[in-house]
C-alpha cells in the first residue's frame, strides 16, 4: 500500500466517523432526548451539542424542550465551548425564569465565565461577570442545591480580584506612583477582607504612606497589620514603619 492510498483510507475513516456523529432527529421527541442523553453519557459532547441544536428545531414544543436546553448547556460546557454555554445559559434563564432547574442555568453561567477567565494580572472582566452570576444565584435562588458551591466559588473569585488589585498596586508602587498605589491597596483592604492578599496589601499601604511622608498613616497601617496578622511575614517587614 502506497502513501497516498493510506492517506485516502484515513480521510475516508475520519469522514465516516464525522458522519456517524451527525445524527438526525426523528419524529419521536422522547426517544430523541434519550439519544442526546446517551451521547452525553458517552462523552460525545460535540455530537450531543449538534444533535440537541437539531432537537430544538425539530421539537420546539416538546415537553422535553427545557430539559434538552439544559442538557445542551452542559454538553457545550463539557466540550469546552464556554462562550456557547454562556449564551445558552443566558437564553434559558430569560426563556424559563420559573423553571425548577433555572438555578442550574445560573450556576453554569457563572462557571462559563470562570472558564473564560485569565490570570489575575490580566483582564479581570470574566471574573467580575462570574461574581455577578453567582451573586444572582445566591440572591434569586437561596434554596438551590448549587448555593454551597456558588459560595465557595465566590470566595475564590474575590481572592482573584484582590490579587489583581494588589498586582496593579505593586506596579504603581514600583514606579513610584504612591498615591495611585495606596488607592489600590485600600481597595483590597476595604472590599476583600477575607482574601489572603490583604496582608501584603496592608504592608504595601504602609510603605506607600511612608513614601508619601505620611508617617502617622504608615504607622496605623503597620499596627493594623501586626494586630490582625501577628505571625505574617509582612507583619515583620512592617516593623520598619512603627
Amino acid at each position: 500500500m502506497n502513501y497516498l492510498s493510506l492517506l485516502l483510507i484515513i480521510a475516508i475513516s475520519v469522514l465516516s466517523g464525522c458522519a456517524k456523529e451527525e445524527i438526525t432527529p426523528t419524529n419521536a421527541a422522547k426517544e430523541d432526548y434519550q439519544r442526546a442523553k446517551d451521547l452525553v453519557d458517552a462523552n460525545s459532547y460535540d455530537a450531543a451539542n449538534l444533535f440537541l441544536e437539531k432537537f430544538s428545531n425539530k421539537h420546539p414544543y416538546s415537553q422535553h424542550i427545557a430539559e434538552a436546553e439544559l442538557l445542551r448547556i452542559f454538553a457545550a460546557f463539557k466540550g469546552d465551548e464556554y462562550v456557547l454555554s454562556e449564551t445558552l445559559a443566558i437564553r434559558f434563564i430569560s426563556s424559563h425564569p420559573h423553571h425548577p432547574d433555572v438555578s442550574y442555568a445560573q450556576y453554569m453561567l457563572g462557571m462559563s465565565h470562570i472558564k473564560q477567565g485569565v490570570p489575575s494580572q490580566r483582564d479581570p472582566a470574566p471574573t467580575q461577570r462570574a461574581i455577578v452570576a453567582f451573586e444572582k444565584l445566591l440572591h434569586n435562588y437561596p434554596k438551590s442545591a448549587y448555593v454551597p458551591e456558588a459560595r465557595a466559588r465566590l470566595q475564590k473569585l474575590h481572592n482573584k480580584i484582590a490579587e489583581h488589585e494588589l498586582y496593579i498596586g505593586k506596579f504603581y508602587f514600583k514606579n513610584e506612583r504612591f498615591v495611585a498605589a495606596s488607592n489600590r491597596f485600600q481597595e483590597v483592604i476595604k472590599k476583600y477582607q477575607t482574601s489572603p492578599a490583604i496582608e501584603e496589601a496592608l504592608y504595601y499601604l504602609a510603605a506607600s504612606f511612608a513614601s508619601l511622608q505620611l508617617t502617622d498613616s504608615a504607622r496605623d497601617s503597620a499596627v493594623l497589620l501586626r494586630h490582625n496578622y501577628p505571625k505574617s511575614v509582612w507583619s515583620k517587614k512592617a516593623a520598619a514603619f512603627l
